[in-house]
């Protein structure tokens, strides 16, 4: 269909790391309603619950559980608590405090593989980088997302992580703008394209978005 504006909003979706087990059904990822509805029916007070990642969604994640009673182990290669948001100190120091509130992390760290405990338990047991073994009941994926642009190629529109955008929200094509997960936009900070994931970022795109696509120029 004709259009005298484009906007791309496309949004993203969960990434499974490549370990082997991770499509068991007692791994969750946390991304829609029946991921939510499938998390709560299996994290009950006192159930074994590890969690991969602990960026600023899977913070969210984390304190949820934490709420519901659960025994919590979280793993987080990085080496240190949202790495991508805080620096060594402050990472630090909410490792330190979800430490004192009872929750296990792991920093530094990978989950090498997950597989069923066997013998007609419904457990699993993770193995971890660290060389230590967990046997657990639910596993919850929070390890990123990535942007939904598999439909964008051959259309010209350049993308790379995420489509490519200015500081207006603008793609290499005329007219054509994107948005929120799927967009990777110019940082002023850096200097640098990037995606970041996170919903008060989706909103203030998508105001900046709007006002140039009715033709009030406007930065992000």
């Amino acid at each position: 269909e004709p259009y005298d504006r484009l906007l791309v909003a496309t949004g993203s979706h969960p990434v499974r790391p490549p370990i082997p087990g991770i499509d068991l059904p007692q791994v969750q990822t946390c991304w829609t309603l029946d991921d939510a509805r499938a998390i709560a029916a299996h994290a009950q007070p006192g159930a074994r619950v590890l969690q991969l990642g602990a960026g600023f969604i899977g913070c969210i994640i984390m304190e949820a559980l934490v709420k519901r009673g659960v025994q919590l182990t979280v793993v987080e290669m990085g080496d240190r608590m949202v790495p991508r948001m805080m620096g060594p100190t402050a990472g630090g120091m909410i490792k330190d405090w979800c430490q004192t509130k009872g929750v296990r992390v792991h920093t530094g760290t990978r989950v090498e593989a997950i597989e069923p405990v066997g013998g007609g338990s419904q457990a699993l047991k993770v193995r971890l980088s660290s060389g230590d073994t967990l046997e657990v009941d639910l596993v919850i994926s929070a390890t990123g997302v990535k942007p939904n642009i598999g439909f964008l190629q051959g259309s010209g529109i350049a993308t790379k992580l995420g489509v490519l955008t200015d500081v207006n929200l603008q793609s290499n094509l005329p007219g054509v703008f994107a948005a929120g997960d799927c967009a990777e936009a110019f940082d002023k900070v850096t200097g640098k394209t990037i995606v970041s994931a996170i919903q008060p970022n989706a909103a203030d795109q998508a105001y900046v978005a709007a006002m140039n696509m009715i033709g009030r120029p406007t930065e992000l």
